[in-house]
């Protein structure tokens, strides 16, 4: 005769101390099986909101693929395919070289313009580019056609900046390269594509117990 599971709630405390533990549960699910909650830690602000309320449902709550769907008012699959989503992007940004603004205004500004090394700030960012044409122009205040960016315009210099430190023998700028690349070779991970109907799911209050 089956018997029922057997199901424990948990708090933040004991959560944290489970997960943070060399032995803990890791996020099998989500990442490769190396990589511990601990890790991937700084990177879950970096998603987009219902991504986080799904990995926290799931992950840490331990709710069901399918009673999440139920919350939301979506099928199981479309769950599956946000949370396959949210492992791609958590992957990316802790592989993702760890160079910080100061560092790119230093070093790159002998080769790049102003504008040239705002590009590749904001395409590490967002890795969408007309997202970066966007921040771009607004705070650039860059209203005349001519003088403005668009994602063809950030797609192009990107480009050549990219192909700029590919040629350039200096081994000072070859980790900045090895930066372009992995960004050209992610470009629109970062992005969100909103889907309303995830929208429905935001009457339910979240809670670490269960």
């Amino acid at each position: 005769m089956r018997t029922a599971p057997f199901l424990k709630s948990m708090d933040y405390n004991e959560m944290d101390a489970r997960f943070s533990n060399e032995s803990a549960i890791k996020y099998n699910d989500i990442l490769d099986s190396d990589i511990t909650y601990d890790e991937i830690r700084p990177f879950l602000c970096r998603l987009p909101e219902r991504e986080i309320d799904l990995i926290e449902l799931y992950y840490k709550q331990r709710k069901n693929q399918k009673d999440i769907a139920k919350m939301f008012g979506v099928t199981q699959g479309a769950i599956s395919s946000r949370l396959t989503r949210a492992k791609k992007r958590l992957i990316f940004l802790r592989d993702l070289p760890k160079i910080s603004d100061q560092d790119i205004d230093i070093t790159l500004k002998p080769l790049f313009d102003k504008i040239d090394i705002e590009i590749i700030k904001y395409m590490i960012k967002t890795t969408c580019q007309s997202k970066t044409a966007q921040i771009i122009n607004t705070e650039n205040n860059l209203k005349d056609d001519k003088a403005r960016m668009t994602q063809v315009k950030v797609r192009h210099r990107f480009e050549k900046c990219y192909l700029r430190l590919e040629k350039d023998p200096n081994p000072e700028f070859k980790k900045y390269y090895k930066l372009l690349k992995y960004i050209k070779e992610n470009l629109y991970m970062l992005h969100e594509v909103k889907l309303p109907h995830f929208d429905r799911g935001r009457y339910a209050v979240f809670s670490m117990a269960v």
